[in-house]
């Protein structure tokens, strides 16, 4: 049911190709649905933390989210190629579903890096990150939506270079294989505990492996579970999802 106010989190997956300093025009990532209540509501606030660079302050950069509902039950069409530039040819494909934007200026509403490895943002409404967007999904729910909710769809850009690299490499000469079990893993390079926290979704660099995080261990061991396919020596673990952003909506 709906209330004044609700609040909803996306935790979005970024690839892996975004583990150098890269990005510009680039799509940072394609339409993620989230639900709301159903209803007009407002973007009133945004908050969420942002990782930094090899456990270090970075990446205050700005980027736009892009906010769009279903027509009759369809979901807008791509937003783009992730890391690559949109075309228009592919944005005309979803104009009609396009609702709103926000500019998102991380340096004007983030914390100044004063937890130094990741940066907390909590907007103020104001000047170029001002709020106040609003959104109403269709008429028609968008399939699987729960009962009394509401699908929308959000995608975004870059507008400067980001870099969600870490520096922590596999050190296992022997490399370490698939594993649905917890297995602890040597590490070099930034100490992981400057980077990583139980329950976090990890990527290697290219692309090829995911596991979670069990624990960190030490400045050169953590444990994983969930290994999806052999880590080689040298990868570099990074987050799958290294922006997590919170909407306060207001009905």
């Amino acid at each position: 049911m709906n209330s004044r106010y609700n609040q909803v989190t996306l935790a979005p997956t970024i690839s892996h190709l975004f583990a150098a300093n890269s990005g510009g025009a680039d799509v940072l990532f394609d339409w993620q649905p989230i639900e709301i209540p159903r209803g007009t509501c407002v973007i009133k606030h945004l908050s969420g933390t942002i990782i930094g660079i090899d456990g270090a302050a970075g990446n205050g950069v700005a980027f736009v989210l892009y906010f769009a509902k279903s027509i009759n039950s369809v979901a807008p069409p791509t937003f783009g190629t992730v890391h690559a530039a949109t075309t228009a040819t592919i944005t005309a494909t979803f104009r009609r579903h396009v609702m709103t934007h926000q500019f998102v200026v991380t340096t004007e509403i983030d914390d100044g890096d004063r937890l130094t490895g990741y940066n907390v943002l909590g907007s103020r409404g104001e000047g170029v990150n001002e709020l106040d967007a609003m959104l109403q999904g269709d008429t028609v729910p968008y399939p699987g939506t729960t009962a009394g909710y509401q699908t929308i769809f959000v995608a975004a850009k870059v507008a400067g270079a980001l870099d969600f690299g870490t520096a922590v490499l596999l050190n296992m000469g022997g490399h370490q294989a698939a594993s649905t079990a917890a297995v602890q893993i040597t590490t070099d390079g930034t100490d992981p505990r400057k980077v990583f926290a139980p329950g976090d979704l990890i990527q290697g660099h290219t692309g090829t492996v995911t596991a979670e995080v069990v624990s960190v261990d030490s400045a050169t061991t953590m444990t994983v579970k969930n290994v999806s396919a052999q880590i080689d020596d040298d990868e570099q673990l990074i987050l799958q999802q290294p922006i997590v952003l919170n909407f306060g909506l207001e009905y």
